[in-house]
């Protein structure tokens, strides 16, 4: 299903709706945290704005930019980031993203495989995903070329919206 709505109200709704639970990984006790996924380079102002949403909502937003230098690999540090995460912000435009040497799929797409796994588990309360609309303005810079990219994105898109409600966005706000 798609609705057209931008991700603040939807995020400030679910955080209404759902009880906090308590985690030692996250900066206070009973805070909720939320993993904040998306391709870096295209989309800053939008995960600038799901932090800003998030902390209005009293959450506590994780995500790459938020983390301090590290011996990790970026694989590991992002699947971590998911594995301390009560709630996962899944946040696609026109980008597929970066494919370690020697995987198969981006570490977005990982990223959201092991939240789909945490759920089932019983570990992550909600996957939440919101896309851009196909009429939000993007520079050519945003919008990664090429048909294998394309085709991965389409079907990345596709398996994370599918039995989900999803939010589309048309801008930043």
């Amino acid at each position: 299903d798609r609705q057209e709505e931008g991700f603040r109200p939807e995020f400030r709704s679910f955080c209404r709706s759902h009880p906090v639970t308590a985690d030692a990984a996250h900066t206070k006790p009973g805070q909720l945290a939320a993993m904040i996924s998306s391709t870096a380079l295209d989309l800053p102002e939008h995960r600038a704005a799901v932090k800003e949403a998030c902390l209005a909502a009293g959450v506590f937003p994780i995500g790459m930019e938020h983390l301090p230098a590290r011996d990790a690999s970026g694989i590991a540090v992002s699947l971590e980031m998911v594995d301390q995460a009560d709630i996962y912000l899944g946040i696609y435009a026109w980008r597929y993203g970066w494919v370690p040497e020697g995987k198969a799929v981006s570490v977005t797409e990982m990223e959201f495989d092991r939240a789909v796994k945490r759920k089932a588990d019983g570990k992550l309360s909600e996957i939440l995903i919101f896309t851009a609309h196909e009429g939000h303005p993007f520079i050519k810079k945003d919008i990664e070329t090429g048909d294998d990219a394309q085709n991965r994105l389409t079907a990345f898109k596709t398996k994370a919206v599918t039995g989900r409600v999803r939010k589309e966005f048309k801008s930043v706000d």
